[in-house]
């Protein structure tokens, strides 16, 4: 019973949460008192930064300042405490809503999967024996061919005029088996055919990149992680990737 009413009570729990968040005016003047000089600021410090040169010693301290600014109020933003509640608040909110959502989609989707695996693997087997009794069918209908063929040969033998002779052995090469068809039953689900990947061969793959560069359009360099690789090891050398540093 706890599990068919949690979707109800995680619906909830979210709308508290929701109504958690609601922003008292108080709580907006404290953000507009602190964060609104900085706001005021932005798009001066986009301007600075677009249309400022730096060729001199002078313009790079020039520059430096402005900078230890801007990190002075990037930090000012990210650590204050009524903005970082609304944040939290918000991300807890959107994880209660997933969440809420995940109670209704997952369960119905693992049922739905499970039951549809079952009508896949009854389709399959009906679609097996169709394919058999259609093969069994069919190698009757062929072996009643190849008698009637065999029968008409034999009464051709007996025959004494040649024309006749030539006219029963035409209809014996005439003689062909119907195409028998079995039609297996079918469900009212909707299924498709997919190509998945069943293993790889790396070695053999790797090959064949080499012989055919098309193929290189389905590997994926790792750069960042071949970047963390140098750091941890500065005498790292690897055939055909080219290492620099940055500054940042």
């Amino acid at each position: 019973m706890s599990e068919v009413l949690e979707p109800v009570v995680e619906l909830g729990s979210a709308v508290d949460t929701v109504n958690a968040l609601a922003i008292t005016n108080p709580v907006r003047e404290a953000l507009v008192k602190d964060l609104g000089p900085i706001a005021n600021k932005i798009f001066a410090y986009q301007n600075i930064a677009e249309d400022s040169a730096v060729a001199t010693e002078e313009d790079a301290v020039s520059a430096s300042a402005i900078c230890d600014e801007m990190a002075a109020h990037i930090k000012t933003v990210k650590d204050h405490e009524v903005l970082s509640t609304i944040v939290s608040g918000l991300h807890a909110a959107h994880r209660r809503f997933t969440g809420l959502r995940d109670c209704f989609i997952k369960p119905l989707e693992a049922s739905r999967k499970t039951l549809k695996g079952k009508v896949i693997v009854w389709q399959q087997a009906e679609d097996e024996k169709a394919r058999k009794e259609q093969a069994r069918l069919q190698a009757e209908a062929d072996a009643r061919a190849r008698a009637e063929q065999e029968r008409l040969r034999k009464a051709a033998e007996k025959l004494k005029t040649p024309e006749l002779k030539q006219e029963r052995l035409e209809q014996a090469e005439a003689v062909a088996a119907p195409v028998v068809t079995v039609a297996a039953p079918k469900s009212a689900m909707k299924m498709q055919k997919r190509w998945a990947v069943k293993s790889v061969n790396l070695a053999a793959f790797l090959q064949a990149c080499i012989a055919d560069g098309n193929l290189l359009g389905y590997v994926t360099i790792d750069m960042n992680k071949l970047a963390r690789a140098k750091s941890a090891n500065t005498m790292l050398t690897i055939p055909g990737v080219e290492f620099h540093q940055k500054v940042v």
